[in-house]
């Protein structure tokens, strides 16, 4: 099969062209996956908003908590903000201990 230089040409002309699509392509789909869980991150940070609102309605209180559900990958932040049903008073202590946790996870 390659025992010509012809048909190493031949078959490198071939096999690159595949190589470099293939490339393209994993880079594509990581730069769409990023900007989906990107998408996804403002999203949730909207429904965040919505339940912070000292104005808002019930009634949209109630649907931004419901949607909360679709968001799984945020649950250690929900599980910080929300106990036992309610929202916790996130004063200045609490968040102290938030960017001290965050300080520790990323290793300072």
């Amino acid at each position: 099969m390659l025992d010509s230089y012809e048909n190493m040409i031949a078959f490198g002309l071939v096999v690159l062209p595949l190589i470099v699509i293939a490339w393209a392509a994993v880079v594509h789909v990581s730069m769409a996956m990023e900007t989906h869980r990107y998408e996804r991150y403002k999203r949730f940070h909207a429904i965040m908003e919505q339940l912070a609102r000292s104005d808002g309605a019930t009634a949209d209180k109630m649907a931004a908590a419901y949607e909360l559900r679709n968001y799984r990958e945020f649950k250690d932040v929900i599980a910080r903000i929300f106990a036992d049903g309610k929202v916790r008073d996130l004063k200045a202590e609490a968040l102290q201990k938030q960017l001290k946790d965050t300080l520790d996870h990323v290793g300072h």
